[in-house]
This record gives structure tokens, sequence and C-alpha cells, in this order.
């Protein structure tokens, strides 16, 4: 997949991502009704990607990228997911990126 096709995915996903925050915000019938049906979707791919992302015996994961010489790295996916799912003031928005701070 090249750099533009991903671009795209990403910017669907965060336009439906945006479209849930603002029925949850609105709190109307039919707004809760849409973000209702938006959680089956949502808890559905949470539960994909932990699947991807099992770890063996050692912590090491198959789906987290490395380098061909390098044996493969522990996965922290389950642990991220887990501390944002208890707390989003972990996500660090000056980078732009979803990263866990450790200052918290």
């Amino acid at each position: 997949m090249n750099y533009a096709l991903a671009q795209v995915f990403t910017d669907e996903v965060e336009k439906r991502l945006d479209d849930y925050d603002a029925a949850a915000h609105r709190g109307d019938p039919q707004s809760l009704a849409q973000l209702a049906r938006g959680v089956p979707i949502l808890t559905g791919a949470v539960r994909t990607i932990l699947a991807q992302h099992q770890v063996d015996s050692h912590g090491s994961c198959t789906a987290c990228p490395r380098p061909p010489w390098r044996r493969r790295t522990r996965c922290r996916l389950p642990r991220d997911l887990s501390v944002l799912l208890v707390d989003l003031d972990t996500v660090d928005d000056t980078t732009g990126k979803h990263a866990l701070r450790t200052d918290r």
C-alpha cells in the first residue's frame, strides 16, 4: 500500500471517529442511536487489532515491524491500548502522534 492510499484510509477512519465523538457530545436520541450502532464496530476493530498482535511466551509479536536482521521486538500494543482505554489523557497531542506520555 502506498502513502497516498494509506492517508485516504486514515482520513476516513478519523472522520468516522469524529462523527462518533460529535454524536456522543450532542446527546440527542438520534445521535445516541448512531453512537450505539458504532460501538460494536469500534470494539470489533480493537479486538481484531489485539488478535493480530498476539505475543509469544517471550513477548514477541509477529505483527510488529522490524528490520530483517533484527530479532522480534516486544509488542507494546496491548499495554498501550489498556492504558488508553482507561485514561485518554495519556495521549500526547503536542506531537501529533498517539504516543504514551511518560511524565504522568
